[in-house]
């Protein structure tokens, strides 16, 4: 392992040194390079979320499965996908704070690079093999040579004192001279002379305040408040609007515009406006879906911070984060009810309605969507949870669902349910609590935490009764008899799932609405699928054939092609299972067509793997093999515990061969 720590003052260019090394190395690397910004300054966040967070962002880069919840476990995984690499790959974890945090980051195998840059010299490191580099400041000449950069070198000769004593003022540092550089650019009728001048009262301004900065601060401070003063009015109220809003790691034009209640034009105008005045950097350009992507150096964020609470009136702060957060939900809901159109709707409350259509019309927009926006949506939750924006709170984790289930970052999942029900609770609506609850408990079992989905579902159960809320309290009992059979307690899933599909056969009796009609038949078709699984682990056949027939009939009619390839996967085992071995391979061939068709590697493999059991029990056993194989490599991306198991009955059936093999 190779490792590098970049450490130095605030300003100083340790990011912009770390990714130049890194793109002038890519080649080496070709495995390719990942980044996480450690955000050690992000106020209200402890070193285990921030660390759960990180390695989320590592791992997601490299591994589309699902993440588990726990640190250790992600820090395992990340060791683990990072050992398997073919190539050595390149890791920059950015703004690192102590040696440990950068330990439990490290990646597994040999020839991978980590790049770190700190404020602290992380010299416990040196015990690991990193080589430990301090970035110190301009020397005089090499920071006049970087001033003539932006002001010309005619300007600088002509007052070389002036020249000097822009150097000293700004520290040497690359960010101060920037800044300062940059108002030279903007104004290039503005002497040398006259710059230093008005950066000596800035930075005497800023020296003699009660609690004055450190020397290098001052310099940064001082260059910063010289660049904002330059802004034209409309710029300098958009820059601390900027600062009122903490809980985004970056900011677009779309951000933007409802941040400060503009134009996505307008919003993109003044981003550019602040980038030319070196206030801004570019993240990203030409992102597919949200453009050009900004972000502000840590010392301009607390700037910017400053400065607007220096002149916001009352109630301006919570006003940006609601545009923003009002926005966001907008956003999601629309994602949520064009992919999950049967997840149950609620109540959405917004104090400034976007005014704006939404930035997609289909499913393969919304997805792209959620998916250039997933780091911003755990940050929303919490922020609305901070702010004791109860209905926000619970509604922005309700509208998560599409992204919970594309995504299964289950430390996520987690996070923003356990805030979503208690705000549900604070906020007197049983409904949402139920729903909460619910979707909580189906990412718990999707985890393998059966015994704490229980417990969820029975919290709903016991809400949805109390109630009366009879559609909440079948969901409730299907849930829990689905969670009972997952881990193979077939007499309490046969129970639950039992009470579940006559209460839901009773819904569908007394539906009148199209719409309603429609719901209650697919959720009696779901139940019919466990029903039938569990008939199958029963070795019920005949009962397993003709509920799932059933199921698969109805939800081809509705349609639900997803479920319905669901129902074929399953009876074509009930086939097998009856001895009906051509019609049951016929339906499993099916079945994993339909799943690829559909996109759902979740599925594709599962269908997959029952075909492979369905030709194991006809006989066709090279072929059965084949398939098992196939559906052992499509889960290990997804979901490596699923792979081991087929790799474990793999292994049976090469110490145990089937007869006649």
């Amino acid at each position: 392992m190779r490792a590098v720590v970049i450490h130095g003052v605030p300003g100083v260019g340790k990011t912009s040194l770390a990714a130049r090394l890194l793109d002038t190395l890519r080649e080496q690397f070709p495995a390719g390079q990942v980044y996480a910004d450690l955000q050690c300054g992000t106020p209200g966040r402890g070193p285990r979320p921030l660390l759960t967070d990180a390695l989320g962002r590592l791992l997601r880069s490299l591994y589309p499965g699902p993440l588990p919840s726990e640190l250790e476990e992600r820090a395992t995984w990340w060791r683990s996908v990072t050992a398997g690499c073919d190539q050595p790959l390149a890791v920059l974890l950015d703004n690192a704070d102590h040696a440990e945090q950068v330990r439990t980051l490290m990646p597994g195998g040999r020839g991978h690079l980590v790049v770190v840059t700190s404020r602290e010299p992380l010299s416990d490191l040196a015990r690991d093999g990193a080589l430990l580099h301090q970035l110190d400041a301009f020397a005089p000449p090499v920071a006049l040579e970087y001033l003539a950069h932006f002001a010309g070198q005619v300007r600088i000769d002509v007052d070389r004192a002036a020249a000097h004593r822009i150097a000293e003022l700004s520290a040497g540092l690359p960010l101060a001279l920037g800044l300062v550089g940059g108002e030279l650019a903007a104004h290039p009728d503005r002497t040398i002379g006259a710059m230093a001048t008005v950066l000596e009262h800035a930075h005497h301004r800023t020296s003699t305040t009660s609690h004055p900065p450190s020397t290098t601060g001052i310099a940064v401070i001082s260059s910063l408040q010289l660049a904002y003063a330059g802004l034209p009015p409309a710029a300098a109220r958009f820059y601390r609007s900027l600062g009122l809003l903490s809980f985004t790691p970056d900011v677009d034009a779309a951000l933007a515009a409802a941040l400060a209640d503009l134009t996505a034009q307008d919003a993109e105008h003044q981003l550019r406006a602040l980038h030319e005045a070196g206030l801004l950097s570019v993240k990203s350009q030409s992102n597919p879906v949200r453009g050009t992507v900004y972000t502000l150096h840590d010392e301009a964020r607390a700037h910017a911070r400053d400065r607007a609470e220096d002149v916001a009136t009352d109630g301006e702060r919570e006003e940006r984060t609601r545009r923003v957060l009002d926005h966001l939900l907008q956003t999601l809901t629309a994602a949520e009810r064009l992919l999950t159109p049967e997840h149950r709707r609620l109540a959405r409350t917004y104090r400034y309605p976007p005014p704006g259509p939404v930035p997609f019309t289909d499913a393969a927009g919304a997805t792209a969507w959620l998916q250039a926006y997933a780091e911003h949506f755990l940050p929303a939750v919490r922020a609305a949870a901070a702010a004791g924006l109860h209905a926000m709170t619970w509604q922005l984790a309700h509208a998560l669902w599409p992204w919970l289930r594309l995504s299964h970052d289950y430390a996520a999942w987690s996070e923003s349910h356990a805030l979503a029900a208690d705000a549900a609770r604070a906020d007197g609506d049983t409904l949402a609590q139920c729903e909460i609850l619910g979707t909580w408990g189906i990412g718990l079992r999707s985890e393998h935490r059966s015994d704490a989905a229980i417990d969820r579902f029975t919290q709903v159960l016991d809400l949805a009764r109390v109630a009366q809320d009879h559609r909440g309290e079948a969901q409730a009992l299907h849930e829990i008899g689905t969670t009972h059979l997952a881990v193979g307690r077939r007499d309490l899933a046969a129970q639950f799932l039992t009470e579940a599909r006559k209460l839901r056969g009773d819904l569908l009796d007394a539906a009148v609405d199209p719409d309603e009609r429609r719901a209650h038949r697919r959720s009696a078709a779901l139940t019919d699928i466990s029903l039938g699984e569990l008939g199958i682990a029963r070795c019920q056949g005949e009962e397993a054939v003709a509920l799932l027939t059933k199921a698969r009939d109805t939800l081809l009619d509705l349609p639900d092609l997803l479920d319905a390839a669901r129902a074929g996967a399953w009876l074509g085992r009930a086939h097998a299972l009856t001895r009906d071995h051509d019609v049951a391979e016929d339906l499993g061939r099916r079945a994993v067509r339909e799943c690829t068709a559909l996109g759902t590697p979740r599925w594709t493999a599962r269908s997959t793997e029952l075909l492979g059991r369905t030709l194991l029990e006809s006989g066709q056993h090279s072929e059965a093999l084949a398939q098992l194989q196939q559906a052992r490599d499509l889960f290990a991306p997804i979901s490596p515990a699923e792979a081991e198991r087929i790799e474990s009955f793999l292994r049976h059936l090469e110490s145990n061969p089937p007869d006649g093999r």
